[in-house]
């Protein structure tokens, strides 16, 4: 073994004196995973002891949806959804990106119900994330037990984490909680040097993908690299070894590539989609898109003082609408505790170690991209190829949370040395520094100066209901500022407690623990018990999770064989959906056909063909966009005047219309014309479009195949599922069968057994040329390039597999030989 390695394999930390070694073997090694778990029971009783749900707003109203479908499925059939037809005319189920599909949690759904399960992942990953900050410190940096324990309850207890369960941000919440298990996993790799160990950091890779969030796993890629690279350049300064570096720095590629690889069935698919198909093709390269949800500077301010932007956590007793930002909706916050924060400076004094450096550099670059367009900086991230896919620059912030973790626990066994030398009295110096500046801005926001500063110059172009907010939250301003000083006394006490000796290291770590768990849960239960409020709600009001009447009534309709579309009119009317606020696809949720909902990933020209907002656009169409969606019914919270439609059903939630000319979804027509994009979009708007007889395709169709006018025949479903449809079509000439479903090129086409081409047709749906006669026409959903990607991900997925428990059982064998 070369020295380079023999160093590699030890622990980055220095020399600990003999009474903080002893402290250390009096905690137990159950001790951290004990605080962990009590901390994750005390953020969420709701859930442990009412069995509350913890879904979050986008939870009930998109992710609840694509859970439940997947459970469905995958209990039903035993494999995964290829499509789901319930939503804006229909979309891939893997391609459109409805979540964690193949994480592995995930696969407890095909015996688990969604709304369990979901809870159980968000809070078993906020326990996970205080191990594996555990893992990351004590294995991979060497801190001490005690300095370990601190970091990853204050990791695992960061606003930036807990407050994700009242959005509903279950991917960012599982790509935060396991990039510390994938910085273990490089220090891992480039400490031991083996085959075995890029194998196991190539499946950590897998795993964040997985997850499906990818901006989150491209950022954690982001800081894994920055490390890797970071401990390549110390390995260089020791043994100055341009080969060793070099075969490391191609492992460490080799099994990033691979990782990803292994997770294709993930990814591949969904970035073929955003890039070529997805509605977001037309926004995601501006600059104002990649740049939306920054921190502004009242963020940034709230990273020290919690209470100072406010938020909009409503629960029995807050308000939930003191948020005055420049944001245009903020569910979460990005608190990461302010005793770490006020721990971290002790490391920049003398003794600096190249790693402290580094993570100070880590949180400083990770700060500065997600205050986004707040910086002219981020004009120069903007250039960073992956950056312009993305929106939300501020969920970057994760690794700004983890940063300050890991330099906190390394200023603890800073302390641990310093407290009975001479260089106490520096840190006690930096704590009296910072104790006197959070009282004096305690006593300017008391006296109203320092926030007439701020919005005279920091945020002079508030707007009136920013501003009316900003008075509401006023009292929590102020308290949030004498809070902070009082944390900032609290930890110079803690520290002449310390060095005096008045309690050992062991004791100190407790108490200061205490006090940062405190600091954290008055920022983290607000939005958790907002969550639980929301649910329980939900429960009561709303028909989420069981259906009402008016759902019922088109339940009825469509189990005796009516196939249509649902349209919800409650956004033209000013409310977000007739069923309540979150509730845009409750609808889907029990099965019914939805010509709009909620989802964000929709297909591109669907989009187009319906508008941002499709029940106005309906409406301003004269109807006759509603008669081609092949919206049958529209519902409504209450009565109002549709043009020849007539009132069905009338029920405490909603008023059900029935619109007589809705379109069938399946239907012959005898002409034909070609036309693409915004010609084809006007042509269907145009006053003389007749889509009884006319439907606009995307390519000329061939001579032999081409539609004769007025033909005359019917269509009968013989067969109808997610993924294949049958039917018995009959016409006295060649016709074109229009299906109002989305086109996609996974949907084929046979007919009589004989695959024929599918046109895009009337923009967004398919149509397939039919010859005279009577023919059975068979659609299905060929899943050919998905298989490609599974089987490329089941090969890597073994292949790391077998390198990662190879490498284990030959070093199982070389220990009990030694």
């Amino acid at each position: 073994m070369t020295k380079a390695r023999a160093k590699a394999r030890q622990p980055q930390s220095g020399a600990r004196p003999d009474r903080a070694a002893v402290a250390e073997r009096e905690l137990p090694r159950w001790a951290p995973i004990a605080a962990y778990a009590l901390a994750t029971v005390a953020l969420f009783p709701e859930f442990f002891f009412s069995g509350t749900s913890l879904l979050g707003m986008d939870s009930m109203a998109l992710s609840y949806f694509a859970r439940n479908f997947y459970t469905e499925v995958v209990q039903g059939v035993q494999r995964f959804p290829l499509w789901q037809p319930y939503l804006f005319g229909g979309l891939p189920f893997i391609d459109g990106m409805h979540g964690d599909i193949f994480y592995p949690p995930s696969l407890a759904l095909f015996f688990l119900d969604a709304r369990t399960m979901w809870g159980w992942k968000m809070v078993l990953h906020i326990f996970a994330a205080g191990c594996f900050t555990y893992l990351w410190l004590r294995r991979g940096l060497g801190t001490s037990r005690l300095a370990a324990l601190f970091g990853g309850l204050v990791y695992m207890m960061g606003a930036d984490l807990v407050s994700l369960v009242f959005p509903g941000g279950d991917g960012k919440l599982f790509v935060s909680a396991l990039a510390p298990l994938v910085f273990w996993l490089a220090e891992r790799a480039v400490r031991g040097q083996r085959l075995a160990d890029f194998a196991a950091f190539g499946l950590g890779i897998t795993v964040i993908v997985l997850t499906s969030h990818m901006q989150l796993a491209y950022f954690c890629v982001w800081g894994v690299s920055l490390y890797f690279g970071f401990r390549l350049w110390q390995l260089w300064r020791e043994a100055r070894s341009g080969r060793t570096v070099a075969r490391l720095a191609g492992l460490f590629a080799l099994a990033g590539g691979l990782g990803v690889g292994a997770a294709a069935i993930q990814f591949l698919p969904p970035l073929d989609y955003l890039r070529e198909w997805s509605q977001r093709t037309t926004k995601e390269n501006r600059y104002e898109y990649a740049t939306s949800y920054s921190l502004h500077p009242e963020e940034a301010m709230s990273l020290l003082v919690p209470e100072f932007i406010g938020d909009n956590a409503q629960t029995e007793t807050r308000s939930g609408t003191t948020y005055w930002g420049r944001n245009p909706l903020k569910y979460n916050h990005e608190y990461l505790g302010l005793v770490p924060l006020l721990l971290v400076p002790v490391l920049l004094r003398r003794r600096r170690e190249p790693r402290t450096w580094f993570f100070v550099g880590l949180a400083g670059i990770s700060l500065l991209y997600a205050l986004g367009a707040t910086t002219p900086l981020f004009r120069l991230f903007y250039l960073v190829p992956g950056v312009k896919l993305f929106r939300a620059p501020s969920l970057i912030i994760f690794l700004t949370g983890l940063s300050v973790a890991t330099l906190a626990a390394l200023a603890l066994d800073r302390l641990a040395e310093w407290r009975r030398s001479a260089e106490a009295a520096l840190a006690a110096r930096w704590f009296q520094i910072a104790a006197v500046t959070f009282l004096l801005l305690a006593l300017l926001a008391q006296s109203g100066m320092l926030m007439g500063a701020w919005t005279s110059l920091i945020y002079p172009r508030i707007v009136p209901e920013a501003q009316a907010a900003l008075q509401e939250n006023m009292p929590h301003i102020l308290r949030g500022f004498w809070i902070a000083a009082g944390l900032s006394l609290a930890l110079l006490g803690w520290w002449e407690l310390t060095r005096r000796g008045v309690w050992g290291m062991r004791g100190a770590v407790v108490a200061l623990a205490l006090l940062a768990a405190l600091d954290l849960y008055r920022v983290d239960r607000p939005f958790v018990r907002a969550t639980a409020l929301m649910n329980r709600s939900a429960e009561r009001a709303t028909p989420l999770f069981t259906p009402d009447a008016s759902i019922q009534y088109l339940q009825r309709a469509r189990d005796a064989g009516s196939i249509f579309r649902v349209l919800d009119l409650a956004p033209f009317m000013g409310q977000g959906s007739t069923y309540g606020p979150l509730m845009s696809n409750v609808l889907a949720v029990h099965g019914l056909e939805q010509a709009a909902g909620h989802h964000g990933n929709e297909l591109a020209a669907y989009r187009q063909l319906v508008n941002d907002d499709v029940a106005s656009n309906v409406l301003q169409t004269d109807l006759r966009l509603a008669d081609l969606l092949n919206v049958e019914y529209m519902v409504a919270p209450a009565p109002v005047q549709i043009p020849g439609y007539e009132e069905v059903f009338r029920g405490g939630a909603a008023v059900i219309y029935r619109n007589p000319d809705a379109l069938p979804r399946a239907f012959l027509v005898g002409e034909t014309e070609t036309l693409e994009g915004a010609a084809a979009l006007a042509r269907i708007f145009s006053d003389g479009f007749e889509p009884r007889r006319t439907a606009v395709v995307s390519a000329a169709l061939p001579a032999d195949v081409a539609p004769q006018p007025g033909v005359e025949g019917g269509v009968v479903w013989e067969e109808r599922s997610a993924e294949r449809a049958l039917l018995r079509v009959s016409a006295d000439r060649p016709a074109l069968l229009v299906l109002t479903d989305n086109y996609y090129p996974s949907w084929k086409a046979r007919i009589d057994g004989r695959l024929v081409p599918v046109y895009r047709t009337n923009h967004a749906f398919r149509g397939v040329a039919v010859p005279a006669g009577t023919h059975q026409v068979e659609f299905f959903y060929d899943a050919r390039p998905l298989r490609a990607a599974a089987l490329t991900s089941i090969a890597l997925l073994l292949l790391l597999l077998g390198v990662t428990l190879a490498g284990a059982r030959a070093g199982r064998g070389a220990a009990d030989a030694a």
